[in-house]
């Protein structure tokens, strides 16, 4: 996951006023940190989306937001 897809999916499945609350306020105990901290830290950003998603109990479809073909997920939205 680069970085860029990291914050794409944080909002995708956040929104962007919780998700920028979260990655700054959350302590996520897989990283021993903020999603944000552990970003600076040079954690790399699956590991710590894979625990933000943990922390926060969202499924496997949010795990995986940033992996979906966007150009089919719109034209299935279009149909």
């Amino acid at each position: 996951m680069k970085l860029s897809e990291f914050w794409n999916a944080l909002e995708t499945v956040y929104g962007p006023a919780l998700g920028r609350s979260l990655v700054v306020d959350l302590y996520l105990s897989e990283v021993r940190a903020t999603a944000t901290e552990a970003l600076d830290a040079g954690v790399e950003p699956d590991v710590v989306w894979a625990a933000l998603i943990e922390e926060t109990g969202k499924g496997e479809d949010a795990r995986w937001v940033h992996r979906r073909d966007r150009k089919k997920a719109t034209r299935t939205r279009r149909e």
